[in-house]
């Protein structure tokens, strides 16, 4: 069974988290606390030295868990692990091809098969992808798709056409972490994708708080969010005191779960 096609009808809540932010052991300690308020959906990021995608404060954690010396199985076994209390949380791994192609697809695919729902590969692009979804899929592992304002509905329609686990629709043209969401906008092209396919629609990049998710609930007919920035954000405002940090999360988490 995969936990992505068992996903809420509504009101769908995934967190992203980098592996071995700020270390490796305090990084179980965060995902054990975000694990226990049960969301939806866990995206672990892979660190990686170039992201491109990525805005400042995700840039910043990879630096930090590469810097703690994180490597990629470390970070595979740390999904493993948490996994066994993962009950309805679906997992899914958030990282760059090269990430995977360094430690061999096949490896790759047979350490997280059992383990991880989905995974998004930020910069394999559609027309190449074909071999990497077939061991996905015969491996039930879900190929997530992400879609932008700038992709076109021919595009899309092609992006679509067999898409599993849910559509990550990025809110805003840039990087992870950008400042304003126009929701008129938002919500256009929500119900474009939602005539092309009937997975769960997303919207990530900025949204920062309780506030911002209650408004695409209420003026968007997407079926959640994701949280990335915001999370990591916390462990800088509070000047990298982890005790702190955690308490932070624990409080932000409990809000934004509407």
């Amino acid at each position: 069974m995969n936990k992505l096609d068992q996903l809420p009808s509504k009101k769908i809540l995934s967190l992203f988290m980098t592996c071995g932010f700020p270390t490796l052991s305090q990084s179980k300690k965060v995902f054990d606390e975000i694990l226990s308020h049960q969301p939806d959906i866990i995206e672990f990021g892979l660190p990686f030295s170039d992201p491109m995608a990525d805005g400042p404060i995700i840039q910043e954690s990879s630096k930090i868990a590469l810097k703690s010396k994180i490597t990629t199985k470390q970070s595979l076994n740390l999904i493993a692990q948490l996994k066994k209390n993962s009950q309805k949380t679906a997992f899914v791994i958030m990282c760059y091809l090269n990430t995977v192609q360094k430690f061999g697809v096949q490896n790759f695919i047979k350490e997280i098969k059992n383990v991880v729902d989905g995974i998004i590969l930020v910069d394999l692009p559609f027309e190449e992808e074909k071999s990497i979804k077939n061991l996905l899929d015969k491996n039930n592992i879900h190929l997530i798709k992400l879609i932008s304002p700038m992709t076109d509905q021919k595009r899309s329609k092609r992006l679509l056409k067999e898409a599993k686990g849910f559509v990550y629709y990025i809110s805003a043209t840039g990087i992870t972490g950008s400042n304003k969401l126009d929701y008129k906008e938002i919500n256009k092209n929500v119900l474009a994708l939602k005539k092309q396919t009937k997975i769960p629609v997303l919207v990530g990049f900025g949204i920062k708080s309780k506030k911002d998710v209650m408004a695409i609930s209420k003026n968007t007919k997407a079926d959640g969010v994701i949280i990335g920035s915001a999370l990591i954000q916390k462990y800088f405002d509070l000047k990298m005191n982890f005790t702190k940090y955690i308490i932070s999360l624990r409080k932000f988490i409990k809000e934004v779960k509407i």
